[in-house]
């Protein structure tokens, strides 16, 4: 054993190029494995650090159950489950502060304005100031905070909360911890004297947070003991987290579809591989076979070749791995910009995948060459002289054909019904294309063949060895699987830039108004009407305002034990119809539905993605919380909700939020103006920045959603260029294959006066073949690929429509030509070396 091992890291690392080639393949999959693998609870530690230690690490959050009014009182509150001296009760708001710091006079920074006794702030490391001056208008900031903006004790704040602009004086500043420790430039928080603040809202007395520690065994122990012992509050988790891991769940498919890509074209590399090592080695193969060896034994050698192959990976891809979740960790960091990055921690069993996943992928990926092992005649391998079919048969055509038909005529039945199947369906037509395009190749050579005679002899000489070449068609292969992934994700940003761009021409408003405080609705006027009566005196026509309460909920799922989370969108449905133009809800389909909806007084509109996974109907009635209340509703309707908020919404009358929620104005408008939209936004600035609004106008909001889109396509464009670059490290295995079983025809041809540009040359031309055909082939096939990702992304509860990209094909085929012809270069410097005498010896 101990000979063979010698035997065994000798070979591996007598060819330095290839031994990297190996490493890369198999680590790059194992990597992206671990980084899969342990991506979810990366990014969950990662933001749920930050929010819970801005929340002091309290694991509870306790509210009244009585949701009339914004604020509640703590009497009758019973500490059965929670730890007594863990409460912390403040007023949590929101408000707005004017920039100092920029260009722009009117531009406002989100602030958390939180109310506070000094016992709940004792702890706090101040800086500087005490908190013998923390009475009436006085406020602490942090110290992140004051050097970010200049700001020091004594110094005067303007602030905006809930709609009213009103003066602090900075008494103390404290370290950036507690509610101080997510501070940014453009948003922070900031304490208020609870007496004051309380006073300001009529709310002595009351609270609209409460946080606390469980007693129980675990978190959801002392929920539950709290709940059972507590009829007028109730408590929750602080941090959800099946929210954020529905958040990135998206980004965890992605990683999972590149590891399919990247582990199917390692296999291909690996295989190729070894059959370049067998290949190379058959003189030595014949030698051990000669003196006695089993061809059993020969294969145990290469398996334990294909087995330290797949350790060496297994380490370097681990390394990888946990190098990448801390990459991920930086990136999606919230402080990251001030050097505070998430715990990176790193759980063994994302290490013991890796590895027992890198090993099996070496071992099968080398099954199918080692076993020809026993075809060969041992005469033959001692004078390497095993020869190669190069006939191309019609029994894959056949099946490929067979594979393409079938899916075509599932889509064309079935198309509004494959669902989930059009991933199947998916699979099944991208392997006939792989199947059959080597007999297609075949047939069009043999016509190019005929057409180019006497006009090119490099040229047909090259165009011939890919027709008869399983192994330069092999390079083709590589090359179709990374430019499906290419084009996917090219298409998919142009189309998803087009949708946007179209939907938001079908939203008519010409700016919106967001960040409108809704908390001083019991007043006279609310901001909301106070900024439609400031709309009315610009000269902007009732018709034309459109009010919004935009909020997020839960609705029950009677499919599931889990509740959905969605966006509440609460309008005037006359005006909301005339705004958005894009759901198309004034459609004779959907009339019924409208006049429904404005007479059932708890009535809301559901969205077809809904409606999926609620397995609910028109008619039914469903459990929806919104604003901590819960109320059953009756679906009224269901409308395709197209890709507005991702499907996921329902709409509910302004009034009906009113009376079961208790929320009592608006706090988004929309408006259409005769003036331009820009100087309606600068005619507004003044009254935005007194009550602590924002605008954008709709180009604005669509250069933003376009940005964001090109941002994500570019993210998944790396990997798709990592798959060509994978595929172009095979070709350099297939080249190096296809180079030494045609040493010999090399060696006549340059015996008969071919001189080293010629060979040059058709080693060129066959690069350039491989990736024009792979092309050529890709995006036909691409057109009808693409109808079944589309179909696949509307099972989800995404209805894109995604469309061929024909404007990316030109940049696309020349990076991947680029890449290939480098990817060739190794090969052109060995053929140099060709020896004429030594190949034609046993010709």
């Amino acid at each position: 054993m101990k000979v063979f091992l010698k035997y065994v890291l000798k070979s591996m690392t007598e060819k330095k190029g290839r031994f990297l080639l190996l490493l890369i393949a198999i680590s790059i999959s194992t990597a992206l494995l671990v980084a899969s693998t342990g991506m979810m609870d990366i990014i969950l530690d990662t933001l749920a650090g930050p929010q819970l230690e801005s929340y002091e690490n309290k694991e509870i959050l306790i509210t009244s159950t009585d949701k009339s009014q914004p604020f509640y009182s703590d009497k009758g509150l019973k500490l059965q489950g929670i730890q007594k001296d863990s409460i912390i009760k403040e007023l949590y708001v929101n408000g707005m502060m004017p920039d100092k710091t920029g260009t722009d006079d009117e531009a406002m920074l989100n602030i958390t304005v939180i109310g506070r006794e000094q016992k709940y702030i004792t702890g706090y490391k101040l800086i500087e100031g005490s908190l013998s001056g923390f009475f009436h208008n006085s406020c602490i900031i942090s110290e992140r905070t004051a050097a970010k903006h200049n700001l020091k004790t004594g110094d005067t704040l303007e602030l905006v909360i809930a709609g009213k602009t009103e003066q602090f004086q900075i008494t103390a500043i404290s370290a950036p911890s507690g509610v101080f420790y997510n501070d940014k430039k453009d948003s922070f928080s900031v304490i208020l004297p609870y007496e004051y603040l309380s006073k300001d809202f009529n709310a002595t007395g009351k609270y609209n947070l409460i946080l606390a520690l469980s007693s129980g065994k675990t978190v959801q122990d002392g929920i539950d003991q709290f709940n059972k012992g507590n009829s007028s509050f109730t408590a929750d988790k602080l941090f959800d987290e099946a929210a954020v891991k529905e958040q990135f769940a998206g980004m965890e498919s992605i990683l999972y579809v590149m590891l399919i890509i990247v582990v199917v074209m390692s296999s291909i590399i690996i295989y190729s591989s070894f059959k370049l090592i067998i290949t190379e080695r058959l003189s030595a193969i014949g030698t051990f076979l000669s003196q006695g060896a089993t061809a059993g034994k020969v294969k145990f050698i290469l398996y334990m070749e294909s087995l330290l192959y797949g350790i060496c990976g297994a380490i370097l891809g681990c390394l990888l791995g946990v190098v990448s979740l801390h990459i991920i960790t930086r990136m999606i960091s919230p402080l990251k910009d001030y050097g505070i990055y998430g715990a990176v921690t790193i759980e063994p069993a994302y290490l013991i995948k890796g590895c027992l996943f890198a090993v099996i992928l070496s071992f099968l990926s080398v099954i199918i060459p080692v076993h020809r092992i026993s075809r060969l005649q041992v005469k033959d391998v001692i004078l390497n002289d095993v020869r190669i079919l190069k006939t191309i048969g019609w029994k894959k055509f056949i099946c490929g054909s067979f594979l393409l038909l079938l899916s075509l005529i599932l889509f064309i039945t079935l198309k509004s019904k494959l669902g989930g199947f059009s991933a199947v369906v998916l699979i099944a037509s991208l392997t006939g294309v792989i199947l059959a395009y080597p007999k297609l190749i075949d047939i069009l050579s043999r016509g190019l063949y005929h057409l180019l005679k006497g006009k090119s002899r490099n040229l047909i000489y090259a165009i011939n060895n890919l027709r008869t070449s399983k192994i330069l068609l092999g390079n083709i292969t590589l090359i179709i699987i990374s430019l499906a992934s290419i084009i996917t994700i090219s298409s998919l940003g142009s189309s998803m830039i087009r949708v946007v761009t179209q939907a938001y021409t079908q939203l008519d408003f010409d700016v919106e108004l967001s960040n409108i405080s809704t908390l001083r609705g019991n007043e006279k006027e609310s901001t909301a009407d106070y900024m439609v009566n400031k709309l009315k005196s610009m000269g902007i026509s009732e018709k034309d305002i459109n009010l919004i309460n935009n909020q997020q909920g839960t609705i029950g799922n009677t499919a599931s034990a889990n509740d959905i989370s969605l966006n509440i969108i609460g309008t005037n449905i006359d005006t909301y119809t005339e705004y958005n133009r894009y759901l198309k809800l004034d459609s004779k389909d959907y009339s019924n539905y409208i006049s429904d909806f404005n007479k059932d007084t708890n009535g809301i509109i559901l969205t077809t993605a809904l409606e999926k996974k609620l397995k609910n109907k028109v008619g039914d009635t469903i459990e929806l919380t919104c604003n901590g209340i819960k109320k059953s509703v009756k679906i009224s309707g269901i409308v395709d909700g197209r890709l507005f908020n991702n499907g996921y919404f329902i709409l509910i009358k302004l009034d009906t939020l009113k009376e079961l929620y208790g929320i009592n104005s608006a706090n988004t408008i929309t408006f259409r103006s005769d003036t331009a939209p820009r100087e309606a936004v600068k005619t507004l600035k003044p009254t935005l920045r007194k009550v602590g609004a924002s605008a954008i106008t709709r180009d604005e909001m669509c250069d933003n959603n376009v940005e964001n889109n090109k941002m994500m396509v570019k993210a998944l464009s790396i990997f798709s260029y990592m798959a060509i670059i994978i595929a172009a490290l095979g070709i350099v295995n297939n080249v190096s294959i296809s180079f030494l079983q045609r040493k010999g025809e090399f060696a006549v041809l340059s015996s008969i006066g071919m001189e080293n540009a010629g060979r040059t040359r058709i080693l060129f031309y066959e690069s350039i073949a491989s990736v024009t055909w792979a092309m050529v082939i890709t995006s036909v096939y691409s057109i009808f690929g693409l109808k079944l990702i589309s179909g696949l992304s509307k099972s989800i509860g995404m209805p894109l429509s995604i469309t061929l990209d024909y404007s990316s094909l030109p940049l696309i085929y020349a990076v991947s030509l680029v890449i290939v012809l480098f990817a060739t270069l190794p090969i052109l410097i060995r053929s140099r070396k060709l020896s004429v005498i030594q190949e034609i010896k046993y010709e």
